[in-house]
């Protein structure tokens, strides 16, 4: 189910050409592990240097640390719904929506469309730590950060193995398997929470199966 396509029968998305950029299409195929050893090892460094370096007292990093985690969740929900998913009659944007996510949508299954590349989600990962950083300050950035980080390396780790897996290796997991692959296959224009529903819940996209 989860085998790549014959690359001589498919076209990678194209943004402004008539021809694939292929060179920039291929950051996709990105080992899912190692992404989130990227992320993960630079989120623990993160939750260190608030609690070894700065001495934040372990309640504050934790509360801290869970509140990025929760922050990641609504974040994935907000992303997934209003940019992934944005799209209209304009060439330009039906091209960078296929792109950005069109594509998975029209090849759930193959994996070269399921992880992003650290080398794409870095920047945005900087933007959003300036954005933190403002609204908390230099001390509580880094727990918090931590926490948003390890929140999007579970994001990762879920998707994928939806994408990959038919069934969930773990029974408690089962309603994110089955509300995702919903998404994919019945209501796309619903259920845009991957590692939670509680958001759908919250602004009226979940649906019940």
């Amino acid at each position: 189910m989860a085998g790549k396509p014959n690359k001589k029968q498919f076209t990678y998305p194209q943004v402004f050409w008539k021809q694939p950029w292929e060179w920039l299409s291929r950051y996709r195929d990105v080992n899912t592990y190692l992404a989130m050893a990227v992320y993960g090892g630079l989120s623990f460094a993160m939750l260190l240097y608030a609690v070894l370096w700065q001495g934040m007292t372990g309640w504050l990093a934790s509360v801290l640390f869970i509140g990025g985690v929760a922050t990641w969740t609504f974040t994935e929900y907000i992303l997934h719904r209003f940019i992934l998913h944005y799209v209209e009659d304009h060439p330009l944007v039906q091209r960078w929506h296929n792109f950005m996510h069109g594509a998975h949508h029209d090849i759930p299954r193959d994996l070269r469309f399921v992880t992003a590349s650290p080398f794409v989600t870095m920047p945005i990962a900087v933007v959003f730590w300036f954005l933190f950083w403002l609204l908390l300050g230099w001390d509580k950035v880094w727990p918090f950060f931590a926490g948003f980080g390890i929140g999007y390396s579970l994001y990762e780790y879920v998707h994928f193995a939806i994408h990959k897996y038919p069934h969930p290796p773990f029974p408690f997991l089962r309603a994110l398997w089955q509300n995702h692959n919903l998404h994919h296959f019945k209501t796309p224009e619903k259920r845009f929470g991957v590692t939670t529903t509680f958001w759908d819940r919250v602004f009226g996209t979940y649906e019940r199966a």
